[in-house]
């Protein structure tokens, strides 16, 4: 966990000092992430992973703003265990560059043993043995400026701490993670 803050407080003085690496939209509407996760499940219990997303930018309340669908695949430690995070979530720029996000979470957990011996029933949510969690997602991130100035394509390093609270029958499951990967935005589609 502490490696965990002090990465988050790397990456927050990175922001509000780089203006020039920041980004806020350069015409492109629609985008696809990938990238790498970490993070803490429960204070003994670590996550590592991948995730994808999809999402569109728009204007709302005079404000950039964006909503994406994100999918994070994750190891569990303590115990071994294999975790889907799906999120849906509504992103506003606060600066540019910089973005919070509130929205909806719902997540899949198996044993690791379980997930090894019927891997395709676990992956679609179907095996008998998955825990379900629903709940909600916040997130604080940072877009950098594209690889490529192109009004048609664009790359973006992007980085993003999120808490995900899920709640299951008589418990519910923190998720801290941090994420750090490449946002590829395309023209709007028409």
């Amino acid at each position: 966990m502490k490696n965990v803050n002090r990465l988050a407080l790397i990456s927050l003085v990175i922001c509000f000092s780089q203006k020039g690496f920041s980004q806020l939209n350069n015409h492109h509407k629609n985008y696809i992430d990938i990238g790498v996760v970490g993070g803490m499940q429960h204070p003994s219990s670590a996550l590592a992973g991948v995730y994808g997303s999809f999402g569109t930018f728009f204007m709302a309340f005079d404000r950039p703003s964006s909503i994406d669908v994100r999918v994070k695949e994750l190891y569990v430690t303590n115990p071994d265990q294999e975790g889907t995070l799906i999120t849906f979530t509504y992103r506003v720029s606060l600066v540019k560059g910089l973005f919070v996000g509130i929205g909806g979470a719902h997540g899949h957990q198996i044993m690791g043993d379980e997930f090894m011996i019927h891997p395709v029933s676990a992956i679609g949510g179907t095996n008998t043995h998955i825990m379900h969690g629903t709940g909600f997602n916040t997130e604080i991130g940072y877009n950098f400026n594209s690889f490529i100035k192109n009004k048609y394509l664009g790359i973006y390093p992007t980085v993003h701490l999120a808490y995900t609270q899920l709640f299951m029958t008589n418990h519910s499951m923190p998720n801290l993670t941090l994420s750090a990967g490449f946002r590829v935005g395309f023209k709007q589609w028409n």
